[in-house]
């Protein structure tokens, strides 16, 4: 069987820009991880693309990528007899390179770009979210000309964020009407915001295993997240012991279950406090905590993908796992 794994920053895509420089260190860190586990798996023969100059990971094949991404894209895809695709949502990007390697011929690992859209839009992600009775912030979609009134209304401190993006792109806290437009710079160009209340608590993400309907949550994992304009991710740790740690992993289960569609390494981030936890966002794809996660638990995690993938099976639980603490680039501290 041959897989074609392919991420976004790592293979060149946006070279050069503010965004590519912060999220290439995770880009590659997912990248590395997900080949180490792929290539140790009999009969899978790994492949992928990269830019000049980096890190070179475990993969059968590594084509370089000599100034036009996609040309390698879609000739790995066209080889491939499964493809599992690491993008920013945002601007559709994921849905439509998902949507590409189906159309050079092979089967995703991941999530369809149906339900890759639908997650992706975090203003429709809050109101299914309350429609389910899932604990969520408010949010309210708003314009240059609204955001004001709205955050003076909803009362400050508020998050500002783009209504489709990835990491902490554009995201920030504002605490007062002084720090609104210096947060608003951030989303210029944006053709769609949102405004949330801030809500205090532990930062978290819940990682889980989804095939069709069937759930199997895999880890909840503590967020280092530095709060400002813009935030700042910093890195994690696995397994995030909480009070709340069943029932945050319960809810994730619930929330993935809306989205229909959704298959393969799924992340949600969630904010926990003593009482209560709530869902921020769903991630339709894998995310930096991979590459914590499997290194925490003593199962194969790409085999558990895989299995999903070609024979609809899910493991019944994973874990506990043990401690790992990671950076931004995935790696130990």
């Amino acid at each position: 069987m041959n897989l074609f794994v392919f991420e976004y920053f790592s293979a060149g895509a946006m070279a050069g820009t503010p965004l590519a420089a912060s999220a290439t260190p995770e880009g590659q860190a997912m990248l590395n991880a997900l080949l180490r586990d792929f290539t140790g798996l009999p009969g899978c023969r790994t492949m992928t693309c990269l830019a000049p100059g980096m890190e070179v990971p475990h993969a059968d094949e590594v084509v370089v990528v000599s100034g036009d991404w996609e040309a390698s894209f879609d000739e790995l895809a066209a080889r491939a007899d499964y493809a599992l695709v690491i993008a920013p949502e945002a601007d559709g990007c994921l849905a439509d390179l998902s949507r590409r390697a189906q159309g050079a011929g092979a089967k995703l690992l991941g999530s369809s770009p149906e339900s890759i859209l639908t997650a992706s839009d975090k203003g429709g992600c809050a109101r299914l979210f309350r429609e389910a009775g899932i604990a969520t912030p408010e949010t309210v979609q708003v314009t240059r000309a609204t955001v004001g009134a709205a955050a003076s209304e909803m009362g400050y401190p508020v998050v500002v964020k783009p209504a489709s993006g990835q990491d902490c792109d554009g995201v920030s806290l504002v605490s007062g009407p002084e720090d609104l437009d210096r947060a608003l710079a951030l989303l210029d160009g944006r053709e769609s915001w949102l405004l949330q209340r801030y809500q205090p608590g532990v930062n978290a993400s819940a990682s889980i295993l989804v095939c069709g309907n069937d759930v199997t949550p895999l880890s909840l994992n503590g967020q280092r997240i530095k709060p400002g304009i813009p935030f700042a991710y910093q890195g994690g740790s696995t397994p995030l012991i909480h009070p709340r740690s069943g029932a945050a992993l319960d809810l994730a289960a619930r929330a993935a279950r809306l989205f229909p569609g959704l298959a393969g390494f799924v992340g949600l981030d969630m904010i926990l406090t003593d009482d209560n936890c709530m869902v921020i966002e769903v991630n339709p794809r894998v995310t930096v905590a991979y590459s914590g996660v499997s290194r925490s638990l003593d199962a194969n995690l790409a085999e558990a993908i895989l299995n999903a993938a070609v024979h609809g099976v899910l493991p019944d639980t994973f874990g506990p796992g043990r401690r790992v603490e990671f950076d931004k680039g995935g790696r130990d501290v």
